[in-house]
């Protein structure tokens, strides 16, 4: 067990510190499905913690920042965004419940191709990550859709799809990176918390015993990740994210053939 653990820290560390990932550490599902052998169920529920406290340290290394933002701006971050994403994350949450593993695995199969190919394929530009003001119909859609959406996979599957929406805020919203990473990080916090209570109240499997378990767990990977996190940032150049991402990218592809065949 201390084997599997420490594998899955140092190579989710290293991984997520190469592509710059904070919180939405999607590659920490699979390590713990084919590394420690977990469930696919036990693995989205241990992951939840592993998101949450990521973005619970992102929000609180970005207290001041949030503090100055004026105050319609955190009426919908902290009053509009934990309302979507509570009904949004039951929703998530009660199809979690109900359907079948396979469907489950299916699901992350097709996330890991989706994944992947961006990591691959989809890059920003330097002036891309300068944006401002977005298109104002989809910076609209995405403040409107964006909490339902990661709300709702977030109780399905663990995953707030960070790596997709980012992508297309950018890309065909371009809009500000800044501004959209924060709502995103704020919209996981959330949407994990009341998902973790979902899941609890909802599953017939869960009871205290294992919840309390997978909560051990999880805060005890996010630490090791976080602290290979750190370490790994002294090695990673910003130069080599582009490189890096692309093997990854291709590495998660090859990853989603191995998952379909647990079906």
């Amino acid at each position: 067990m201390i084997i599997n653990f420490t594998i899955i820290a140092v190579v989710v560390g290293i991984v997520t510190s190469g592509l710059k990932i904070r919180f939405d550490r999607f590659f920490t599902i699979l390590m713990l499905m084919f590394v420690a052998g977990k469930t696919v169920t036990d693995a989205v529920n241990i992951f939840l913690w592993v998101i949450m406290l990521g973005a619970l340290m992102v929000i609180l290394d970005n207290k001041n920042k949030i503090a100055q933002l004026p105050k319609k701006m955190n009426v919908k971050l902290f009053g509009i965004i934990p309302l979507f994403t509570l009904i949004a994350s039951f929703l998530g949450s009660w199809l979690f419940v109900s359907i079948t593993t396979n469907a489950l695995i299916i699901i992350l199969g097709i996330l890991a191709i989706l994944f992947g190919l961006r990591l691959a394929l989809i890059h920003f530009k330097p002036e891309e990550m300068n944006y401002e003001d977005g298109h104002p119909m989809i910076t609209k859609l995405c403040g409107l859709f964006g909490p339902w959406l990661s709300g709702f996979f977030i109780g399905l599957i663990g995953t707030s799809l960070k790596p997709l929406k980012m992508a297309f805020a950018i890309k065909v919203g371009k809009m500000n990176i800044n501004k959209v990473y924060l709502g995103n990080v704020i919209t996981t916090f959330f949407a994990s918390v009341f998902t973790l209570f979902w899941h609890f109240v909802l599953s017939k499997e869960q009871n205290s015993t294992i919840f309390y378990e997978q909560m051990i767990y999880g805060m005890a990977i996010w630490t090791g990740i976080h602290y290979m996190y750190e370490l790994s940032n002294i090695i990673f150049k910003t130069k080599w994210q582009k490189v890096f991402q692309i093997i990854i990218g291709i590495a998660l592809v090859l990853v989603s053939i191995k998952i379909f065949a647990l079906i």
